[in-house]
């Protein structure tokens, strides 16, 4: 695929949007009751019960967390292609104003929405973690605790960023095989250990699996970003047989993740998980992902509203993201406890956060973008201006 048709992928939106679809039904419809202690089930007040839906929770509500997943693969592909001809200044720039707007915004809101909720959180514990949130801080408690996806996110992004800084864009690929292969080493001894649980070996591998280190250091999702690297790398670059050679590893680290994942939701909640159906979910999206990208020239031709309304629903993901689980989930509790069926209530909250999401997108998130991008810009212009006149002082 030429690079210029490789700038953005319409396909892609589609399969964010539909990636934060699953996770919002995971959050709203399953662990809303399945885990009292969730910031979804404090927020809708444990009122909305789904436990009656046998047929959906048995096939598809317990495993929408297989969104996460998919979002990985997508920031390792797209993040590439965004910093491949960038400058370590830009690509800051772009990052920063592509995440901090939008956490700014919803955080705010989830803030309002638990003040509004009677959950016996103190205002001093509520005002902590939504600096923390604001701030990005790398630890929790956050305003919404799916904030914490974004702490992983950037330190994917400070990799980049630093391999710009030293201009060494070409260690990308070989050091994001390097991080994919000890996710997936990791992820191997976890299961190997999982074969006794009361061993001390899975007792060490445990303590890693629920440590926030072990997240920000990318033991836990590197094959993830390191699976969209390798696919930016054979889709976009030169296709070589050595991709598919990680690709397939990749595959199978990620599986082995997704199953280890599992049993940490049996650990939260007792119920036992089978990894078949999310390692299918996220294989099916991975399947998609190369054909929408290989496709790429022939979706490109699709009608101009279309592409419209693939760009619109990529662009609302992330306030969607942000905003489903607590803000939703307090929607949702109100409702019920005002009488409101919980089907109705539930269709009420997920129309409502949407319709909210893409006015963030449309309004409030792009003006706060151009403010954030200006002041950087605003910034560096006077550093430069500065340097050039000390420079010239220098001279004379």
């Amino acid at each position: 695929m030429k690079s210029h048709q490789a700038q953005y992928v319409p396909g892609l939106d589609l399969l964010r949007f539909f990636a934060a679809c699953i996770v919002m039904v995971f959050h709203l419809t399953f662990w809303s009751w399945a885990f009292p202690a969730g910031q979804v089930a404090l927020a809708s007040q444990g009122v909305a019960d789904f436990q009656d839906w046998d047929t959906f929770q048995d096939t598809f509500a317990p495993f929408g967390w297989a969104g996460v997943q998919i979002f990985f693969v997508i920031s390792g592909f797209v993040i590439v292609v965004s910093a491949e001809r960038s400058s370590a200044f830009r690509f800051f720039v772009s990052r920063f104003t592509r995440l901090a707007p939008a956490v700014w915004i919803c955080a705010t809101i989830a803030l309002l929405a638990w003040l509004l909720v009677d959950a016996g959180m103190r205002p001093l514990s509520l005002l902590g973690m939504y600096l923390r949130s604001v701030t990005f801080f790398p630890t929790g408690a956050w305003i919404d605790s799916v904030y914490w996806t974004l702490g992983v996110e950037i330190c994917f992004y400070a990799l980049m960023f630093v391999l710009l800084l030293i201009d060494r864009q070409r260690w990308i690929k070989p050091l994001m095989c390097g991080i994919g292969l000890i996710s997936t080493l990791f992820w191997i001894g976890y299961t190997l250990a999982a074969q006794d649980k009361n061993s001390a070996l899975f007792e060490l591998f445990s303590e890693v699996q629920w440590s926030r280190l072990s997240q920000l250091l990318l033991i836990q999702h590197g094959v993830f970003f390191a699976f969209g690297v390798v696919l930016w790398s054979h889709l976009l670059k030169q296709p070589a047989r050595s991709h598919l050679a990680w690709l397939a590893l990749f595959a199978v680290g990620g599986c082995l993740q997704i199953a280890g994942e599992s049993l940490l939701k049996l650990e939260k909640t007792g119920m036992t998980f089978s990894p078949l159906t999310p390692c299918v979910i996220w294989l099916t999206a991975m399947l998609f992902f190369w054909i929408v990208v290989a496709n790429n020239a022939r979706v490109q031709q699709l009608p101009s509203w279309c592409l419209q309304l693939l760009r619109r629903l990529g662009l609302m993901t992330y306030p969607l993201y942000l905003l489903h689980s607590v803000t939703g989930g307090a929607l949702l509790g109100a409702l019920v406890e005002v009488g409101i069926p919980t089907e109705l209530a539930l269709a009420s909250s997920v129309v409502f956060v949407m319709a909210l999401s893409w006015w963030i997108s449309k309004v409030p998130e792009p003006a706060l973008q151009k403010a954030t991008r200006a002041l950087f810009e605003g910034v560096r212009a006077r550093w430069q201006g500065a340097h050039s006149a000390a420079g010239a002082r220098d001279t004379g």
